[in-house]
């Protein structure tokens, strides 16, 4: 519900608003945790991106997320902690739109310093593929 005040007269007005089921973001954490994600989780895949996911129950409204760029492919971790951020800035534009819940692992896996325009395209095309996908 918002809560709208009419001024001058001071008077509160609510008005119910439809919600859709909101994810909500957090950092992925634990051994236990990442472990399974690896173990368990299906893969999804774009260009220049990798996306590990372990769907959680349909009530659950959490997902815990992890970026990632390699050491192979990136050796100075000035680039490494800017496309990172980058993916950061990727998965908040995306952040209304995620299909599911549960825990996942965004991998960069391209050689070039990616535009964050195209990492929010790639985002939001890895996030859409069916859930069906090849597992690891």
């Amino acid at each position: 519900m918002i809560h709208r005040i009419i001024w001058p007269m001071w008077i509160v007005i609510t008005t119910p608003i439809k919600m859709s089921k909101v994810i909500i973001l957090n950092r992925l954490k634990g051994k236990e945790l990442i472990d399974a994600l690896f173990r368990k989780g299906t893969v999804r895949r774009s260009k220049h991106l990798l996306l590990k996911v372990l769907e959680a129950k349909e009530s659950e409204t959490v997902l815990y997320v992890g970026v990632s760029v390699p050491k192979r492919n990136f050796k100075r971790a000035v680039d490494r902690n800017k496309i990172k951020r980058q993916l950061r800035i990727a998965l908040k534009n995306m952040e209304e739109n995620i299909p599911f819940s549960g825990a996942c692992m965004l991998i960069y896996k391209g050689r070039k310093h990616p535009l964050t325009s195209d990492l929010v395209e790639g985002v939001k095309e890895v996030f859409n593929q069916s859930s069906n996908v090849n597992s690891d």
